[in-house]
């Protein structure tokens, strides 16, 4: 079978369309149907491409290391290309074969990117500065560093949360309740929704495009800061609350 764009697209189910974000369905989306097209008929798995965009994802980082226009700039072309792969993964998975484990290859390479792109950042705006940053300042470093530190600790409040909640439950200790919605229930999910739109998947490759070009990288990582900062936060506040009121349950 020889696999064309269309098949791909007729084969993205209708909640997955409207789950994505803007940018995803104007560009991202339709170039991942073209590389899902080209890779399917050379026979690349899905999870082969999930590898391909850990490896490409890490050179997109460290591309914005150097004091060096060009590289930067290709740095942050390949962080959009990075989309690309993580939209075109998922098209072979639908629409030619799921592999065991391929959620977890794809979570690693969004982990990887997110883990770097901040601390990268920070350390590219302490050599070059930017708009509001002269060169130098070494809260830049800082700043990156606690923007990546804030997604992954986000990620493993989350997970402790649920693999304490588990363990009660199963001791009769306390009555689990499940917080997580199906991918139809959260299309129209609001926290879903600033999830998809406002970070790595969303909005956030086109603003590192923008910074490297403009010199702007300043701005971006302050908008990474605030952004998964502040995911961090209200996550962290969100489940000791949901682990206090068990408490009280229990």
């Amino acid at each position: 079978m020889r696999y064309t764009p269309k098949y791909f697209k007729d084969a993205m189910p209708e909640w997955k369309r409207k789950k994505d974000p803007p940018l995803s369905r104007i560009f991202y989306r339709p170039a991942g149907y073209v590389l899902a097209t080209l890779f399917s008929n050379a026979g690349v798995s899905a999870n082969t491409v999930s590898y391909l965009s850990i490896i490409e994802g890490i050179i997109a980082c460290v591309l914005l290391l150097p004091d060096h226009y060009g590289c930067r700039v290709a740095g942050a072309v390949l962080v959009n290309l990075w989309l690309v792969l993580d939209c075109t993964d998922g098209c072979i998975a639908r629409g030619v074969k799921a592999q065991p484990f391929g959620e977890f290859v794809d979570g690693i390479s969004s982990y990887i990117i997110v883990a770097l792109l901040g601390i990268c950042m920070g350390m590219a705006v302490f050599s070059e500065g930017g708009l509001l940053i002269k060169p130098g300042c070494p809260w830049m470093i800082l700043a990156g560093a606690l923007a990546s530190v804030s997604d992954t600790l986000m990620r493993l409040i989350y997970q402790k949360f649920k693999a304490e909640e588990a363990a009660l439950a199963e001791k009769g200790i306390i009555e689990r309740v499940s917080d997580r919605r199906t991918d139809h229930q959260e299309v129209g999910s609001l926290r879903v929704k600033i999830e998809q739109d406002f970070g790595i998947g969303g909005i956030l490759p086109v603003l590192v495009l923008l910074g490297c070009v403009f010199r702007a990288l300043d701005l971006v990582l302050l908008y990474c800061l605030f952004y998964y900062g502040g995911s961090c936060m209200m996550v962290t506040i969100s489940y000791i609350r949901k682990a206090r009121k068990a408490e009280k349950r229990g």
